[in-house]
C-alpha cells in the first residue's frame, strides 16, 4: 500500500512542478526571466521530491507496474491546467483520459 501512496506523491509533484513551470514561463522575460522566477525553483524542488519517491517506490514495485501508473501525470496535468489555468480541453483530449485512467486502473489492479 506504501508503494501506491509513494506513486502518488509522484503524480502530484510531477503535475505542481508542470504548473509552476507554466507559470513562470507565461510571466515573461525569456528564459533567464523564467530561470529566476521562484516558481521554477519551487518546480525544480518538486522535482526532487519525485525523484526521491520515485527511487522508493522502484524499490517496492516492479517497474512494469510503478511506470504505467506514473503516467497518470497524462490525465492530472491537463486536468490541472484546465482547473488552475483555466486552459480549454477538447472532448478527444476528455476521452483520451479516460482511456489512459482506465488502462492505469487495469494495470493497478493486478497488483492491488
Amino acid at each position: 500500500m506504501i508503494a501506491f501512496a509513494l506513486l502518488g506523491l509522484c503524480v502530484v509533484a510531477e503535475t505542481l512542478l508542470e504548473l509552476c513551470y507554466k507559470r513562470a514561463a507565461d510571466a515573461g522575460n525569456g528564459v533567464a526571466g523564467a530561470l529566476m522566477h521562484p516558481l521554477t525553483w519551487l518546480g525544480i524542488g518538486l522535482w526532487a521530491v519525485q525523484a526521491v519517491a520515485w527511487i522508493f517506490t522502484l524499490r517496492v514495485l516492479p517497474l512494469a507496474i510503478a511506470y504505467p501508473v506514473n503516467c497518470l501525470t497524462y490525465v492530472t496535468v491537463p486536468l490541472a491546467g484546465w482547473l488552475v489555468l483555466r486552459e480549454k480541453l477538447s472532448p478527444r483530449q476528455l476521452w483520451a483520459s479516460v482511456l489512459i485512467a482506465s488502462g492505469v486502473a487495469l494495470i493497478a489492479g493486478r497488483t492491488a
